[in-house]
């Protein structure tokens, strides 16, 4: 588990075009530019559940490198995937100040993405985001990788992404993840949304 503050950018946009389509586009195209970024640690692509679009998520050490590349994708996704996508992204920047990833073998096959309103200073329930929730996404027999993090723009919006081996396991973990959360609404009170979900259709880690 590390607490470093890496940046989290997730970006959600609505598509027409084939999902496999649009992941050989991205790892031709922009996946390389991304890998070759100073701070890059990881990304990842889903089919939204429910289909009409996907949902990506980049990891990078440094803010201002984060930034620089959410423009870099938006121009190419204008220019490489017009076709394909419709409108503008919707795009959601986070501090992360957890992440952990699972030591066992597996592939990064389903994202879930979550967000959880009316928080207190992040200091406040950190050590219960580690002692608690932590160990109950990383049971899971399917986990792979968690990153926990704060909204930049929205002032007590929690965000989490979390990426299984598959939807079972990602389901699960989000139910129990709620359910514990729930005994504390000292500290969450408000559930956890699900802003996204789905399959991995494009997966790297640095």
């Amino acid at each position: 588990m590390s607490d470093a503050l890496w940046t989290l950018t997730i970006r959600r946009f609505s598509s027409t075009g084939a999902p496999e389509e649009i992941a050989q586009r991205i790892r031709k195209g922009l996946l390389p530019t991304l890998r070759q970024e100073s701070g890059f640690r990881a990304y990842y692509v889903a089919r939204v559940d429910g289909g009409g679009g996907i949902v990506s998520a980049t990891i990078f050490e440094d803010e201002a490198v984060s930034d620089r590349v959410t423009e870099h994708v938006l121009a190419w996704t204008e220019a490489e995937l017009a076709d394909l996508v419709t409108g503008a992204p919707v795009i959601t920047r986070a501090t992360l100040h957890l992440h952990f990833d699972a030591e066992r073998p597996g592939l990064d096959s389903y994202m879930l993405v979550r967000a959880t309103e009316g928080l207190g200073p992040a200091n406040g329930n950190l050590p219960v985001v580690q002692e608690r929730l932590v160990p109950i996404s990383a049971e899971q027999p399917g986990f792979r990788h968690l990153y926990i993090g704060r909204d930049r723009d929205q002032a007590g919006r929690g965000l989490a992404v979390s990426i299984f081996t598959n939807r079972s396991t990602a389901t699960a973990a989000h139910a129990q993840v709620a359910a514990a959360m729930a005994q504390r609404r000292d500290l969450w009170p408000q559930s956890p949304q699900v802003l996204a979900a789905g399959e991995v259709i494009v997966a790297a880690t640095a």
